[in-house]
């Protein structure tokens, strides 16, 4: 995406690739997104509730249980509509030319992550939608750092500090995409794993690992980017751009094997 003005070279190689990596995460979100709609639109627009139930590991829907299976069609189609969401709070043409449409659409993601969270800990909790204690206590960490990373963001938008707003919205955005990381993660590890004869299992650790780095390993290199952003070493802004263009490649082949073995056989 161009900049309204010409960034010294390290700089410029800085934020060229946080922008590369971002096309990357978006076509991967959108993929997941048509997923979600494809799986569970069609379905519910029909009344055939029970359809649901053809996606293992989780607790479809159940027959009388409409609180719960309600929360279920909440949770899904609110999680479709903070990634969108989410997404165009990050193009900064959108915030330059239609700062209104910024601010409300803002205030949507804010509101649709905290209601996607609260649902999922019900699903998780209450409902018994589980894979595993390490995953269970990994999603329950993210979920918890959703509700802190939103408070924040809107605390400070409200306070007109931008500066600051800008790095909790941004891990809010991170941590609320944290089941998207978690799908592209599992295909890597299961495409690295797979030809040493090493299978996953939901209680095993190499699941369970990467269950937790599916949110702080992007919370990590968003830490590292303000870092590099705020530093006045080429040297780090280089390395750190690098680093950005490796993970844009990977989350490219995660998104794409997630795709391809985990999506669209579903549907």
């Amino acid at each position: 995406m161009p900049l309204p003005f010409r960034l010294p070279a390290a700089p410029r190689a800085l934020s060229y690739s946080a922008a590369t990596w971002l096309v990357t995460a978006t076509l991967g979100q959108w993929a997941f997104v048509a997923f979600i709609l494809a799986f569970h639109l069609p379905p519910t627009l029909q009344g055939d509730f029970l359809a649901l139930n053809n996606k293992p590991h989780i607790t479809g829907w159940v027959p009388g249980d409409w609180l719960g299976s309600g929360q279920l069609l909440a949770h899904v189609f609110v999680a479709a509509a903070v990634t969108f969401a989410g997404i165009i709070q990050l193009v900064p043409s959108v915030r330059q030319r239609w700062p209104a449409l910024h601010r409300w659409n803002g205030r949507l993601f804010m509101v649709t992550a905290l209601v996607a969270t609260l649902t999922g800990f019900y699903l998780t909790w209450i409902r018994g939608s589980q894979l595993g204690t390490g995953s269970t206590v990994s999603i329950s960490l993210n979920g918890a750092l959703i509700l802190i990373f939103v408070g924040l963001a809107w605390r400070s938008a409200l306070a007109r500090d931008f500066v600051t707003h800008r790095r909790h919205a941004l891990r809010a955005w991170l941590l609320v995409n944290g089941v998207w990381f978690l799908r592209i993660g599992i295909m890597l590890a299961g495409l690295a794993l797979a030809p040493l004869g090493v299978e996953m299992s939901y209680d095993g650790g190499v699941f369970v690992g990467v269950s937790f780095l599916s949110w702080l390993l992007p919370l990590g290199m968003v830490e590292l980017y303000f870092r590099a952003e705020r530093s006045g070493s080429s040297r780090v802004q280089y390395a750190v751009a690098g680093l950005l263009m490796v993970m844009a490649l990977m989350t490219l082949a995660g998104s794409l094997a997630a795709a391809v073995f985990m999506w669209w056989p579903r549907l």
